[in-house]
């Protein structure tokens, strides 16, 4: 069974709650998880036309 998103996103805030403490979550949820994101609509944008053995190569390049 998948778990709802609502599920999820309830553990992640308190998993960084817990690890970061409340002043630093607040900030983080703030600067990322707060920001209206269409994901697909960006994913689209940065890998057009990229094949995965691309991407793998320009991060094995890009780590050096």
């Amino acid at each position: 069974m998948v778990p709802s998103s609502e599920a999820v996103r309830s553990e992640a805030v308190q998993t960084l709650i817990k690890r970061m403490g409340i002043t630093k979550a607040a900030i983080f949820i703030r600067e990322n998880l707060a920001q209206k994101m269409d994901y697909l609509k960006v994913k689209e944008e940065l890998f057009a036309g990229k094949s995965v053995a691309k991407l793998y190569k320009e991060i094995k390049k890009s780590e050096k």
